[in-house]
């Protein structure tokens, strides 16, 4: 039997666990665990380990469908697939959620850490939730690419739709001429309709209870579910206080000092790389750190056990999924 392999990558929430459950013809095996850190944000379980799925071809072809979690703090896992369990896969599909304030840096990010798997493989990106952010839109992506001296197929999807997850295989396979994709399209269609209505006692119906829709929360209340910080404030461009977690006066005004800071920094030397955070850290003693960016800045008092590391990769998710920012840059 003949056997293709493909990886989907993307930000936490961005649909990957969605994308293969929505075209798999057997029970998806998932890792999704309770979510204990910034992902609270966007949704109540997360991949922690990864995602698989398989979809026929025909009776002598089978495509195995791989997830890796989102989070940077499961790392080792990405490198356990591209060396390993995908290391043949004939495709690397990059899910980018259009509702983060900035999906370039994603794309940025996941080049930067994927690039040389990348360059041995096909190269999709797949744009979601455009149902809930238009911008940026097919030609701002496709200008950003340019820039960069990128040529890639992108695509515009709803990861709940077959048709859509499908044509993201049909175009990594488009040199298998061999395939019926109108029969397998038509198979992927009736899974499709069947998962809608899911027996009670189902795995699928269970996984839909589960991520159903999330009830709003800022990112202030998101942050102080983060096992690690005690403190958050939350920063708008001109330093003012959005929103904070804080009744300590003096701990608010060195965040918007720290902010201050880089602000001058970077007036002073424009030459030099914006300052993106600014921390200050003591034996034994929580952390106090301000994270920037161009329209909102986040600071964050932690407790000793919590790395720069791990606050950072917190920070960025948090600044990421904001909603009450008045003027956010999709750059």
């Amino acid at each position: 039997m003949k056997s293709y392999k493909v990886l989907f990558v993307g930000s936490p929430g961005s649909g990957k666990t969605t994308a293969i459950r929505t075209i798999s013809d057997v029970e998806v095996v998932d890792t999704d665990t309770k979510v204990s850190d910034s992902t609270i944000k966007r949704k109540r379980t997360t991949t922690v380990g990864m995602d698989y799925g398989k979809l026929s071809l025909g009776e002598d072809s089978v495509l195995h469908l791989y997830g890796t979690p989102g989070q940077e703090r499961f790392k080792f896992m990405w490198d356990l697939m591209v060396s390993d369990l995908a290391n043949d896969a004939s495709a690397l599909i990059l899910l980018i959620d259009n509702t983060r304030n900035y999906p370039f840096r994603d794309i940025d990010y996941y080049l930067s850490e994927f690039w040389d798997y990348i360059v041995k493989r096909h190269f999709i990106i797949a744009v979601t939730r455009s149902d809930l952010m238009a911008s940026p839109n097919e030609a701002d992506y496709q200008n950003y690419l340019k820039d960069k001296g990128i040529l890639a197929p992108i695509l515009f999807i709803d990861a709940r739709k077959s048709v859509d997850v499908l044509d993201l295989v049909v175009s990594a396979l488009n040199q298998e001429s061999d395939i019926d994709w109108a029969e397998v399209l038509h198979r992927v269609a009736m899974t499709e309709l069947k998962n809608r209505n899911p027996d009670p006692n189902s795995p699928q119906f269970e996984w839909l209870r589960k991520t159903r829709d999330v009830p709003k929360i800022s990112i202030i209340e998101a942050a102080m579910q983060v096992r690690g910080i005690s403190g958050a404030t939350h920063l708008n461009k001109e330093f003012n206080t959005i929103d904070t977690s804080q009744e300590d006066l003096e701990c608010n005004n060195l965040f918007k000092s720290l902010a201050k800071l880089a602000a001058a920094i970077k007036s002073k030397a424009p030459q030099l790389e914006p300052v993106r955070n600014i921390s200050l850290h003591a034996p034994r003693k929580d952390s106090v750190s301000v994270f920037l960016e161009q329209d909102q800045s986040l600071g964050l008092l932690t407790l000793p056990a919590l790395t720069h590391k791990q606050i950072r990769q917190q920070a960025e998710d948090l600044l990421q999924w904001s909603d009450n920012v008045e003027n956010t840059q999709k750059t």
